[in-house]
């Protein structure tokens, strides 16, 4: 009984710290790398030196942008502001 409390008592502490390092996320929803075939979308492409032409694709209402600065690179879909 007491291992398993203690047992318990670990996975919880372990998944709060865990929790706690991850960066914080942006509000913008994450882009999509297929092709929607039954939904309106916006087509994004954009290009960095190391990984070459990038395609992915976005809402018709979002904007997309491409942050080159990280590795992988990294596809946005901003959401219009409300």
């Amino acid at each position: 009984m007491i291992r398993t409390m203690f047992a318990m008592l670990a996975t919880v502490a372990g998944l709060s710290a865990a929790l706690g390092q991850q960066p914080a996320t942006s509000p913008d929803a994450p882009a999509s790398f297929v092709e929607p075939t039954d939904a309106a979308h916006r087509h994004c492409s954009g290009s960095c030196l190391k990984t070459g032409a990038l395609q992915w694709f976005c809402r018709p209402d979002q904007s997309c942008s491409l942050d080159c600065g990280s590795a992988p690179p990294k596809m946005h879909c901003h959401d219009p502001k409300r």
